[in-house]
């Protein structure tokens, strides 16, 4: 049982770095155009959202086959991962019983959303697209509501404590930000965030597995 989860921990690292390489790739290939500027040219890091580059035709109207590909794959990829993190944390990582259970069901929930937004181009799919968002931040912030809880209750104030803090303010902003149908560079540029911590939440969590 300890080397299967072993394996899961290292699973989930390398599916965290796939979606950042491959994401990376998929921005330097995108064709073009904001939801601001049509004309605008290749990815706007600050302009476009993440889901931008999973659209089967660009804002520019030109086709974005080769980013939606290998960025909509490596999201589904990424939300597989998830599910096996969550199903190789067990007691040990998280110091109580209490909430292993709602955290790995509110965990699985959140890898289905991230896969649902791989198979939801946005362009073509944008209502199930957005419920696939919604399922997947949603399901994030009752996991990290529940994770700041347990570390709170056993006194372990370590890295993992500090970084689900930081992450559930990132997420509540940007919730806050989806409930008011708020939608500007200021949105696109909170999404990253959200993004890239929940990423390096996830490789830490990963590497406590592995250790």
């Amino acid at each position: 049982m300890k080397n299967w989860k072993k394996i899961g921990g290292i699973i989930g690292g390398v599916g965290c770095s796939q979606f950042l390489i491959f994401s990376t790739i998929a921005m330097f290939n995108y064709s073009g155009g904001t939801s601001w500027n049509k004309s605008a040219e290749g990815y706007t890091f600050w302009h476009n959202v993440m889901s931008d580059l999973g659209r089967t035709v660009s804002y520019s109207g030109i086709s974005n086959t080769f980013s939606s590909t290998i960025f909509n794959t490596s999201l589904i990829f990424f939300g597989i991962s998830i599910i096996i993190i969550y199903l190789s944390m067990g007691k040990r990582l998280l110091l109580t019983d209490k909430f292993i259970f709602f955290i790995t069901i509110f965990g699985i929930i959140s890898g289905i959303g991230i896969i649902g937004v791989g198979l939801t181009p946005d362009d073509i799919l944008s209502d199930q697209h957005m419920i696939a968002v919604w399922i997947w931040i949603l399901s994030l912030s009752t996991v990290l509501i529940l994770i700041i809880i347990s570390k709170i209750i056993n006194h372990s104030y370590d890295s993992m404590f500090y970084l689900s803090f930081v992450l559930l303010f990132a997420v509540c902003i940007h919730t806050g930000q989806g409930l008011l149908g708020m939608w500007s560079p200021i949105v696109a540029t909170t999404q990253k965030i959200v993004v890239y911590l929940n990423v390096s939440w996830y490789l830490l969590i990963s590497k406590k597995i592995i250790d």
